[in-house]
């Protein structure tokens, strides 16, 4: 359509040139020439929405994958959860057992060894600070009297 415009405008200016008072020709290529320039527009903007329902062709297709994927993650989802609901079950039991005490014995099995086992570390511990502090004190008294100026007689 370009080169037809093109052409169509050469063609006028030639008759223009040459036929100088003769303005029929140049009359008719002048509709032809609007026709032409019309026409062009006319197939600029059926591209533009060709390109348009492209795009948005290709969007459908992606939104249609993608929800085919979420509808294929739901049908899992939908088949793993009964057994996640009985693992839970499961979990939910043991830990009733135990808290309820349904193990008691093995608790006061287990228990007083542990308490005798904490009870001895807490003694050794505080019986290793307070050595500490002791050994500090004594240390800082040694230091003061080395520190201590002996007194001169008056």
């Amino acid at each position: 359509m370009g080169i037809l415009r093109s052409r169509l405008e050469a063609r006028i200016n030639f008759v223009l040139k040459e036929s100088r008072g003769k303005p029929d020709g140049y009359q008719e290529l002048n509709r032809v020439l609007e026709l032409v320039k019309n026409g062009e527009l006319i197939l600029h903007e059926m591209s533009q929405k060709i390109e348009s329902a492209r795009f948005l062709e290709e969007f459908v297709m992606i939104m249609d994958s993608a929800a085919s994927s979420v509808s294929e993650i739901k049908d899992d989802i939908e088949q793993m959860m009964p057994a996640a609901e009985a693992a839970l079950e499961e979990m939910h039991d043991a830990i009733s057992k135990i808290s309820t005490g349904l193990t008691e014995g093995l608790r006061k099995e287990i228990e007083p060894a542990i308490l005798a086992e904490l009870t001895a570390a807490i003694s050794a511990d505080s019986y290793n600070a307070i050595a500490d502090i002791e050994m500090k004190e004594d240390a800082l008294l040694l230091k003061e009297k080395e520190e201590e100026p002996e007194p001169v007689p008056a």
